[in-house]
């Protein structure tokens, strides 16, 4: 009886799927085809994320350049590489490549220029953005690379979790963030089950980066965001096939602010957007050449 009644509490206390959404295909580059799954249609953020884009597998080859010179301001971005590598450098002076996964974590606060090229060979991976708190967004630009070795990576399960950003278990990754998030790399390599005591108050998603899982009874292939009820403290995610999973769980406190989009720039107003843009051709984010 009684592990029957901690068996109810325990279901109770999962997190039930409320929405699935399937990213689209977008060109970023000539050479770049990626599959965006935040903003969507009725979902512009979980927690402070704003931005996801999906990219690869795929076969990056000896001429591509990646991603020539760009600004960014309000936001910070994360790229997570699943395998491969890529090279940063940006207007404040950074310069750094990372490799399988390992993030570059970027703060480009009130205006940075960047740029990312991939190494040869297969690369993919995710880009993530998150937005500041409205207080601090015009914070100074920042950047840090963070190894594979730098980011914690414990069991749970049949599962392995690497923590690219936030807490999670006892577990907190090395990133110096400026909300209250997550970011963690949940992988299978076959069949298993794993369960996740989550933050209470943190709105929460996963995406589905390779292979398939199933969240409770609801099923998400390779491409589908899950997004889940606030209620509940623990997420419950499955592999029921032979064969490789990876799903990136991401979310955070609920950022509630104004929000606006226009390009690479994300601000609380479109007056903060074209402050934004006159820095910009004013120089004062730094320039980059190609």
């Amino acid at each position: 009886m009684a592990a029957n009644l901690e068996r109810i509490r325990g279901d109770t206390a999962s997190r039930e799927v409320t929405r699935v959404i399937a990213s689209h295909f977008t060109p970023v580059t000539p050479t770049l085809l990626v599959r965006r799954a935040l903003p969507d249609a009725g979902l512009r953020n979980v927690g402070p994320w704003i931005f996801l884009d999906h990219f690869g597998p795929l076969q990056v080859a000896r001429d591509d350049r990646g991603t020539p010179p760009h600004p960014h301001a309000g936001i910070e971005t994360v790229t997570y590489l699943l395998e491969g590598g890529m090279h940063h450098r940006d207007s404040q002076g950074h310069e750094a490549a990372v490799g399988a996964h390992g993030a570059q974590w970027m703060t480009a606060g009130r205006g940075i220029v960047h740029a990312e090229r991939p190494a040869v060979g297969t690369l993919h991976g995710l880009q993530l953005w998150a937005k500041l708190p409205r207080a601090i967004q015009l914070t100074d630009p920042a950047y840090r690379n963070l190894g594979a070795e730098e980011l914690p990576v414990f069991r749970a399960g049949e599962a392995q979790v690497r923590m690219v950003g936030g807490e999670l278990m006892g577990h907190r990754s090395p990133a110096q963030t400026r909300w209250p998030l997550l970011l963690a790399h949940v992988s299978f390599t076959a069949r298993g089950r794993v369960r996740l005591e989550v933050p209470a108050d943190f709105d929460l998603a996963a995406y589905v980066a390779l292979g398939h899982a199933r969240f409770g009874e609801v099923e998400a292939d390779a491409g589908k965001l899950v997004k889940f009820a606030r209620e509940g403290t623990a997420l419950e995610i499955a592999n029921d096939l032979e064969e490789r999973a990876d799903v990136v769980l991401l979310g955070g406190a609920p950022l509630d602010e104004p929000m606006v989009f226009h390009g690479p720039f994300v601000m609380d107003s479109a007056a903060a957007i074209r402050r934004a843009e006159q820095d910009y051709h004013a120089g004062h984010m730094g320039s980059l050449s190609g």
